[in-house]
């Protein structure tokens, strides 16, 4: 079966990194140790292809503005007068202080602590304090905030870029699109849209492609969260989430190019709500939710909650769970990684929904995603202090994927490498490019 990915990463010439990344699945230890690679990603992935920033329902408002975290840089993206998205670089371009210190809120100008330079809310210099200082030829417009040049929306998902010559960003979703479109569309029962709110945050100490390999990783699921697995069918009985993940499945991964990802389990969801663990709430919400609506109606709102069936990975830091769920990955160091959980509720559906929305958000990542940090940062330190082993093997899969001719999608068991080992050739690609990343 054939193993050539038919996307840009297919095509990319050799490059310094090829040694690292290997045809046979093999990753050197370096890509997630190595304090060089890590500041070269800085520079080259998280500023030389899109970006995922924040969701438009974060900034709804002219003057709304949120800050961000984009490969280390601080960055403010706001929404101007006239109501369109910029994201600029937190750094005053007098003597670099950041000039907002706020998480979010709404400003039509920003005010730098250090010396009081004045900028606007697209980033526009507007006001420096005793100007005569700087005599009549001084400029305002060359001392504007650093602006991202590229800057799009992809139905409420915003993504940014440094590099000016990055292609479109529908392009460059690709086929990822098609699952991004059904977890939209599955939340989309009325005309009010939803709006986004912050959920647990956590750090582990480890490399940021840690738990970007793990989102499409379906062959830890019976063993990292055994203890979980055991709870399920002690307390709820057999058939509740993650309790019947084998390598005998109808559930595949995906590499979907460009880096994007997906581990899909749909086939052999039969319903969020009911194979979902109890959550506090669980029997009042639903209870008041029949009363109000009716079973019938209660049914379908009821699907809105519990696990869509999807671990979309879009690259390199965004990763869609639907159902009201998104994470943001955020590099700090080399071994060090903020993960950003977000609920997202929709503002057409019945207050009980929404609530069991958060308390279903809750519940995963006090559990199984704490599994996840905990073996991940094992790993971290096992690959940093043990030199005389260089390799880790992603080639499970390689002897039974599939690709389609048409779309270039990658396709295997969910207990497969296959979405991990493209991403790897989507990294080298990058990596091996030259590019500058540049402001505006």
């Amino acid at each position: 079966m054939s193993t050539v990915y038919q996307f840009v990463e297919s095509k990319a010439p050799p490059g310094k990194y090829d040694h690292l990344v290997l045809p046979n699945g093999l990753i050197h230890r370096s890509v997630y140790t190595d304090p060089k690679i890590f500041d070269e990603e800085m520079v080259k992935i998280f500023g030389g292809t899109w970006v995922f920033l924040l969701h438009e329902s974060e900034i709804p408002n002219p003057n709304d503005f949120k800050t961000v975290t984009v490969g280390r840089r601080p960055t403010i993206v706001a929404r101007t007068d006239d109501g369109r998205i910029v994201a600029m670089l937190n750094r005053c371009t007098h003597r670099g202080s950041p000039v907002c210190l706020a998480e979010s809120g709404n400003t039509r100008r920003f005010t730098c602590p250090y010396h009081g330079w004045v900028f606007d809310s697209a980033g526009e210099l507007v006001h420096v304090s005793f100007p005569e200082g700087y005599g009549p030829q001084f400029d305002l417009k060359s001392h504007n905030l650093g602006r991202f040049p590229k800057v799009e929306s992809y139905r409420g998902y915003v993504f940014g870029s440094l590099n000016p010559d990055v292609e479109p960003l529908a392009e460059w979703l690709g086929p990822a699109r098609q699952t991004l479109d059904w977890s939209i569309d599955k939340d989309a029962i009325g005309p009010n849209g939803v709006r986004v709110v912050k959920s647990i945050q956590m750090s582990y100490r480890g490399n940021w492609k840690h738990q970007n390999d793990n989102n499409t990783d379906g062959y830890h699921t019976p063993f990292l969260h055994k203890a979980t697995n055991l709870m399920n069918r002690l307390r709820h009985g057999p058939g509740k989430w993650l309790s019947h993940v084998n390598d005998n499945t109808q559930m595949i991964c995906q590499y979907l190019g460009h880096g994007h990802k997906l581990g899909d389990h749909r086939a052999e969801l039969r319903s969020s709500w009911q194979q979902s663990r109890p959550v506090p709430g669980r029997e009042t919400f639903s209870e008041q939710l029949i009363r109000d609506v009716g079973e019938t109606m209660a049914a379908e709102y009821l699907e809105l909650v519990g696990r869509a069936g999807i671990n979309l990975v879009i690259y390199p830091n965004l990763f869609v769970m639907g159902n009201g769920t998104f994470a943001v990955f955020e590099p700090v160091a080399v071994d060090l990684t903020n993960i950003r959980y977000y609920a997202t509720l929709i503002n057409d559906a019945p207050p009980e929904i929404n609530q069991l929305r958060l308390r279903f958000d809750e519940d995963f990542h006090s559990v199984g995603s704490r599994d996840d940090s905990d073996i991940q940062e094992r790993v971290q330190h096992a690959l940093t202090v043990i030199p005389e082993m260089e390799w880790i093997d992603v080639s499970r899969g390689m002897c039974r994927q599939t690709v389609d001719e048409k779309t270039g999608v990658v396709t295997s068991n969910k207990t497969d490498d296959t979405a991990i080992r493209g991403a790897y050739g989507y990294w080298k690609y990058l990596m091996n490019r030259d590019v500058r990343p540049t402001v505006v």
